[in-house]
């Protein structure tokens, strides 16, 4: 039944194309592309038999297109093509990805030469029933004489169909406290802990700096910067050298050049001694976010309605292989990492409904191309002064930014292990006071050119990459990495390891994959009982105080806990935590503890307790005491008891 309602659905498919378009389904002879594009699939449109191709100088030229939607999700094609000669025109798609071996095409009739053409495709003939990625060849096509069908030029594009439930419109029927997706963003915001490495023999000393502004960046060095500026530019190809200002006008005319064009960040340094840090601090710190809602399945539990916390931190420059370099004196070409620009990593924190409220269930960290997934138990969290708060910490691998849940040397990278022992936590901290409240990216197909962030629109390579004769292939566009694709063949022009399914449109399926590869850490408090033991307490007032007695405290790990201590607080009457004790893991809490009567403001009193991880001493040039008071924590818990 369900092969012959696809069946007819294809069927129908092919009637509205024929009907709505005037579209008849072509095989143009083709030879492969002179230019040997990345872009080589199997049973794609340019491997068929062989004609002629024109040249592009002699005919016409692509120089971008954009796709756009309208408000009732209909799927537009708008094209830009230079015309050197005037003629007939086709323009062919050929969709890869899902829908594979669809062809069809639409005449364009008589353009003009001599200048550009604006061409408006569509509305495409499918109707899509949840969030779709769709990557498409684009050709363009003429007739000669004999009326053969000969290719004048080619782009390969794509376009994503972004889910309705993003940021705001998620949270439709949950009990949010009367937060909104920006504050669920700000609540949860990551702390970035990075490392510090010195070379012994140079005493040049490296620790990273925090995530950029991507807009800021693209937009020009700050009023009083240097001359530095991006810049797109052609690496691949030499048919069209391009140098030109990364305004909106330009990333628009270039889209759909994905294999030719990308944009090159201002760096003009060969070693790490180089001063680089002052051109990179130039533009202002950011972290991004969205909040997607997403039907989970966690540990084996199928959750309906999940929140998934998407976090993207756009790095500079990964220049793990510089660093590598530095340290062992070898080659770095390929074999310490790539060095490129323009990465950016990734992290999900995933709330679900509890009796409180929304309640974390667990968090992801993006390592390389995978990455690893633990329940929230298992996640360092911030607590300044012992306070607990909400935000995860992230150990960030120094010189590569791939996102670990501890400063463990054994914790499972992911990759290639180089970067095993370069996430010890001794560096910087970047929080809200370095980065700024979370910039939450709207839902992809409401961007427009021109907006805030309309880099996420741009189909080029973002970042180049300093290794003489290769290709920054690692950083497709948009920015963001939403629309790779692994281990399929990948927007990225190559087969690489990953997970299989879009970390944009589909989050669930990402943090699934992660959860399945072992993080390897040294503790686990899955199931760890944690909990005031009230059994035996009791409460008496006395004249300026309460008097808290006999209450018991339970903490049981199933392996060993990096954690030092229990601090224990109450909450006063402003709603704020105060530390009431502390006691070793493995100790008691004291036989009576003191709370002042006027610090209460109801006949009951909260306390809750958490876990202490004592942070580990900050590398030079740091001073060694500057991490005081800075913990991290796993656990915590909260009771209430009467006062009498």
């Amino acid at each position: 039944m369900a092969a012959a309602r696809r069946l007819n659905q294809i069927f129908l498919l092919g009637v509205l194309c024929f009907s709505l378009m005037s579209c008849s389904v072509i095989r143009p002879a083709l030879i492969t592309d002179a230019k040997e594009r990345i872009c080589k699939r199997s049973r794609d449109i340019k491997d068929v038999e062989a004609a002629k191709i024109v040249h592009r100088t002699q005919q016409s030229v692509i120089e971008g297109c954009n796709w756009e939607f309208d408000n009732n999700g209909r799927v537009f094609l708008v094209l830009q093509a230079r015309i050197a000669a005037e003629g007939d025109y086709d323009i062919a798609l050929d969709f890869h990805e899902p829908f594979a071996d669809f062809l069809f095409h639409s005449s364009l009739g008589f353009l003009s030469a001599g200048g550009k053409e604006n061409i408006r495709i569509g509305p495409l003939p499918y109707e899509f029933s949840g969030p779709s990625f769709v990557e498409v060849s684009l050709l363009l096509l003429k007739k000669d004489d004999r009326g053969e069908a000969v290719l004048v030029d080619e782009a390969d594009t794509y376009f994503l169909l972004d889910t309705d439930f993003v940021n705001d419109a998620a949270l439709s029927g949950f009990d949010t406290g009367g937060l909104t997706a920006q504050t669920l963003l700000d609540k949860y915001a990551p702390l970035l802990k990075t490392d510090i490495v010195t070379n012994s023999k140079t005493r040049v000393v490296f620790f990273d700096l925090p995530p950029k502004n991507v807009a800021a960046v693209l937009s020009g060095p700050p009023e009083g910067g240097g001359k530095e500026q991006a810049m797109i530019k052609c690496d691949l190809w030499n048919d069209q050298q391009q140098a030109k200002l990364p305004i909106y006008e330009n990333r628009k005319e270039f889209n759909g050049r994905k294999d030719d064009y990308f944009i090159d960040l201002p760096q003009p340094f060969a070693s790490i001694a180089h001063p680089w840090r002052e051109i990179i601090n130039r533009y202002p710190n950011a972290i991004y976010g969205r909040v997607v809602r997403t039907r989970l399945v966690w540990e084996g539990v199928e959750r309906r309605d999940a929140l998934v916390l998407q976090y993207w931190m756009p790095y500079y420059v990964n220049h793990l292989s510089i660093l590598k370099t530095d340290l062992q004196g070898k080659s770095w070409l390929w074999n310490a990492g790539n060095y490129h620009e323009g990465e950016s990593e990734n992290i999900s924190v995933v709330l679900i409904p509890g009796k409180d409220g929304l309640e974390p269930l667990c968090a992801a960290f993006a390592k390389h191309f995978k990455g690893t997934a633990e329940p929230w138990a298992n996640v360092r969290k911030h607590a300044p002064d012992g306070i607990p708060t909400s935000h995860p910490v992230i150990y960030v691998a120094n010189g590569s930014h791939a996102s670990f849940f501890s400063p463990d040397v054994d914790e499972a990278t992911c990759g290639s292990g180089i970067d095993a022992g370069m996430h010890g936590g001794g560096g910087f901290w970047y929080g809200e006071e370095t980065l700024g409240k979370v910039r939450m990216m709207p839902r992809l197909n409401e961007i427009k050119f021109g907006d805030e962030y309309d880099f996420l629109l741009f189909t080029g390579r973002f970042g180049g990459s300093y290794i003489e004769g290769a290709v920054n292939k690692f950083n497709r566009s948009p920015y963001m990495f939403p629309y790779t694709f692994y281990p399929k063949f990948s927007v990225t022009g190559s087969w690489i390891a990953g997970s299989g399914v879009n970390r944009w449109i589909d989050p669930a399926g990402e943090i699934h994959y992660q959860a399945k590869i072992p993080s390897k850490l040294k503790y686990n408090n899955r199931g760890a009982r944690f909990y005031f033991d009230t059994s035996r307490v009791r409460v008496t007032k006395e004249a300026e105080r309460i008097c808290i007695e006999n209450l018991g405290f339970v903490f049981e790990s199933n392996k060993s806990s990096p954690a030092a201590m229990v601090a224990v607080f109450f909450r006063d009457r402003t709603g704020q935590l105060r530390k009431l004790t502390a006691f070793d893991i493995g100790g008691t809490l004291p036989s009576a503890i003191y709370i002042p009567k006027n610090a209460l403001r109801e006949e009951k009193v909260e306390l809750v307790a958490c876990d202490l991880v004592v942070p580990s001493l900050s590398k030079f040039p740091l001073e060694r005491g500057c991490r005081a008071g800075m913990f991290e924590y796993f656990l915590i818990t909260a009771t209430k008891l009467k006062i009498p």
